[in-house]
């Protein structure tokens, strides 16, 4: 050896220096009973919320997955937030905690809380300096709840000041909620009654409470207008946030709108219920009523606009729509027949006697695809193959079919399909006289005959 004074026995002491790592932290398969082991992790910092926290505390009891969540201020709250946790699964259970884990973090080692721990015979485990793995367990729960909290304030498109309210509002429900490995919810397991899960609402929910009788005048709406951020943990009731304004109020008799609404949309202002709906009838397709939530409409100044609807976009891949066209062309040319060209039909009734004019239509323009189809299908498969259509297999809908450089023919077939159906009697439009009768709507099959 070059350097001996480096070797220490048989361990080569530059490999160890060099090469090692940490050790692989195994899963705990130890099953605990109902208040022997609790688990506690503190989460943040993060945006200041309404109630001026930017921290949590978890406490996780570890042999029904129940969770219990307090906001603070500042990281030395913890151990002062820590107790009161203790004390309520104590008495939820009706069994003493026996131990405590949590990190070995300044936080956690005042000398209340280890008071508290002699006077009440609970063994306090601390994990190692830096080795949050050790309490694996409450690490995951705060990951959990960051996860569904982000999602929730996401999806409501709510302010990030609102992360308090959204997170007591996923531990009630979590509690209250099937989880892996337990037959019933961790409430249940942990105390023995079976949750009421009734009360469950969309967190961020855009909500209308009722005003107390003592608070409503004559003319005024009765209801106020805000937001849905928490449940009321021991009581009946919803806790609304009102728009405008950081007040928070309880209700309980609250209705809610719980199906998300357009970005860009502010509900501000209008004290309009939820579900409100406008039907209109349109007498060219047949009686389709089209409508619309006008909760969705309404903009930031009370303003509602209506939605435009594009008559390509709407016709695009419906089988009716093209046997409508053919039906209104069909009753179309037996009207015109009837009366003189340039004679709108509004004024048949009221017209007065002129002079005749002849009712000869004008011979049908026949276009040069339908002169020389095979040019046409020459041509189009010319431009097919640049486009990468391959026109050798029939496409699957109507909409493919439009999108086809052969549309048109495809189109004159299906004319002449609808035509030779009406001709034989085996296809009509009908309007349904009561809601027991079913329509069937026309779905077009097409198909290439290679023979023909």
């Amino acid at each position: 050896m070059a350097n001996a004074e480096r070797m220490v026995g048989t361990v080569c002491v530059p490999c160890m220096d060099g090469k090692m790592v940490q050790a692989p932290h195994p899963r705990s398969s130890t099953k605990t009973t109902k208040g022997e082991l609790v688990h506690s992790a503190m989460g943040g910092p993060l945006t200041e919320s309404l109630g001026g926290s930017i921290y949590f505390i978890t406490a996780l009891e570890d042999s029904t997955g129940f969770i219990t969540a307090t906001l603070i201020k500042t990281q030395g709250m913890a151990s002062e937030a820590l107790k009161p946790r203790i004390r309520q699964l104590e008495t939820m259970t009706g069994v003493n905690v026996k131990r405590g884990r949590h990190d070995s973090v300044k936080e956690y080692l005042t000398l209340d809380l280890k008071a508290m721990y002699e006077r009440k015979g609970i063994t306090s485990e601390m994990t190692a300096l830096y080795k949050a793995q050790q309490n694996r367990k409450a690490e995951r729960v705060n990951r959990t709840l960051l996860e569904r909290v982000r999602a929730a304030l996401l999806d409501s498109r709510a302010e990030e000041e609102l992360w308090a309210d959204a997170l007591a509002s996923v531990v009630h429900v979590l509690n209250r909620s099937p989880k892996a490995g337990l037959d019933v919810t961790p409430l249940e397991a942990l105390t023995g009654q079976s949750p009421n899960v009734a009360g469950f609402r969309v967190w961020g929910s855009r909500a209308w409470a009722l005003k107390p009788k003592k608070q409503e005048r004559k003319l005024d709406p009765r209801t106020d207008v805000g937001r849905f951020v928490r449940y009321t943990v021991g009581g009946k009731a919803f806790r609304i946030l009102e728009y405008g304004t950081n007040k928070v109020f309880e209700r309980r008799d609250v209705l809610m709108e719980e199906k998300p609404t357009k970005a860009g949309t502010s509900p501000v202002g209008s004290s309009a219920g939820p579900q409100l709906k406008m039907t209109e009838d349109s007498a060219n397709d047949g009686g389709m009523d089209e409508s619309m939530d006008m909760l969705d409409a309404e903009e930031d100044g009370g303003e509602k606009k209506l939605p435009v609807v594009d008559s390509e976009s709407k016709d695009d891949g419906d089988s009716d729509s093209l046997a409508d066209d053919i039906v209104d062309e069909e009753r179309q040319g037996q009207n015109d027949s009837m009366l003189p060209v340039g004679t709108p039909t509004s004024d048949v009734d009221n017209a007065a006697p002129g002079p005749r004019r002849s009712t000869r239509r004008p011979a049908p323009k026949v276009t040069w695809w339908e002169k020389d189809q095979k040019a046409y299908l020459a041509s189009g498969a010319e431009s097919a193959a640049k486009d990468g259509w391959d026109l050798t297999k029939p496409p699957a809908n109507e909409k493919e079919a439009r999108a086809c450089p052969d549309w048109l023919l495809w189109q004159k077939a299906i004319k002449d399909k609808v035509v030779a159906h009406k001709q034989l009697g085996t296809w009509c439009k009908t309007k349904v006289s009561n809601e027991k009768q079913k329509t069937v709507k026309t779905c077009f099959v097409l198909d290439i005959k290679h023979d023909a």
